[in-house]
C-alpha cells in the first residue's frame, strides 16, 4: 500500500460523496430511488473503482486474515441455519395438508445479507487499532447496501421453492430445491479472494457473491458486523394469509 494509493482512495470516496450530499446535514444519503439514472451509474462506475484499488491495498496481515476466517465462518453457519429454517418452514406448511385455497400459489423464499442499520452496529471498528487504509467504510457501506436494496439485491445468499402436490414429507432438500450446493466443500477461491494467505480456508459462495459479485472490496467485508436471515412465506395474490419468521441477527463481533 502507497501514499498515491490512500490519496487516489480518499479523492474516488470524496467524488462519490459530493454527488450523494447528506440530507440536512444529517449522516443520511438520500435514498436510490430518489437519483437520476445517470447519477446511479457514475457511482457505480466510481465504487468499482475504489474495490479495485482497495483490494489492491489489501495488506492481508496475520489479523486480517484471521478476521476474514471468522467472518467466513460466520457465513457458513448462516446460510446453512437459512437453508435449515426455509426446509423446516416448507415440511411443516405440507404436513398441514394441501389447501388449494392457499397452497397452489405460494412459495417459501430464505434470504442472508448485510445489514447496514446504523454507523454503530453495524460496521465493526475495534478489530484493528486504527483505519490504515483511510477509507470512509461506514459511509461506503451505507450507499453500497441502499444502492442494492434499491437494484433488488441485497442478498449474498438466497434459496426458495414453490409448492408442488409431488413434494411429500421426508423427500430432501435437494428434491425440494433447498439444498445448499453451492457449499459443497470447493472454494470459491475467485480473483481477489484467490490470494495465499486464503489457501488453507474453504471461501464459502456468501463471502464471493459480496466481494467477486457485488462492489463490496475485502477490506469492507472485514468490517462487516451485522448480518441478517430471514424466511418467508409469500400466498398468491388472491390469498390474505402471509406467515413468515426470521432467523434474527448476527454479527462476527458478538455484539
Amino acid at each position: 500500500m502507497t501514499k498515491k494509493q490512500k490519496q487516489e482512495l480518499a479523492r474516488l470516496e470524496k467524488k462519490i460523496l459530493i454527488k450523494l450530499p447528506l440530507v440536512g446535514g444529517h449522516r443520511a444519503y438520500r435514498p436510490p430511488i430518489n437519483w437520476t439514472k445517470e447519477l446511479k451509474e457514475d457511482v457505480k462506475v466510481l465504487l468499482t473503482q475504489r474495490r479495485s484499488l482497495l483490494n489492491q491495498m489489501f495488506e492481508c496481515n496475520p489479523e486480517e486474515v484471521e478476521r476474514f476466517c471468522k467472518v467466513n465462518n460466520l457465513l457458513v453457519d448462516l446460510t446453512g441455519k437459512m437453508h435449515a429454517k426455509a426446509l423446516s418452514l416448507y415440511e411443516g406448511i405440507l404436513k398441514e395438508g394441501h389447501d388449494p385455497d392457499f397452497d397452489d400459489d405460494i412459495t417459501v423464499e430464505a434470504t442472508l445479507q448485510f445489514v447496514f442499520s446504523n454507523y454503530v452496529d453495524s460496521v465493526i471498528r475495534d478489530y484493528v487499532e486504527e483505519n490504515i487504509y483511510g477509507s470512509q467504510f461506514s459511509d461506503m457501506l451505507d450507499i453500497l447496501t441502499d444502492l442494492y436494496e434499491d437494484d433488488g439485491d441485497p442478498e449474498c445468499a438466497f434459496c426458495e421453492t414453490s409448492f408442488n402436490l409431488r413434494h411429500r414429507v421426508g423427500m430432501s432438500a435437494s428434491e425440494y430445491g433447498l439444498d445448499n450446493f453451492l457449499d459443497d466443500g470447493i472454494s470459491w477461491d475467485e480473483a481477489p479472494l484467490n490470494r495465499p494467505e486464503f489457501e488453507d480456508i474453504c471461501i464459502c459462495h456468501a463471502v464471493h457473491d459480496l466481494c467477486c459479485n457485488k462492489l463490496y472490496s475485502i477490506p469492507d467485508l472485514l468490517r462487516m458486523n451485522d448480518f441478517g436471515v430471514e424466511v418467508k412465506v409469500t400466498p398468491s395474490a388472491s390469498a390474505s394469509t402471509r406467515r413468515g419468521c426470521s432467523c434474527g441477527k448476527s454479527s462476527p463481533s458478538g455484539r
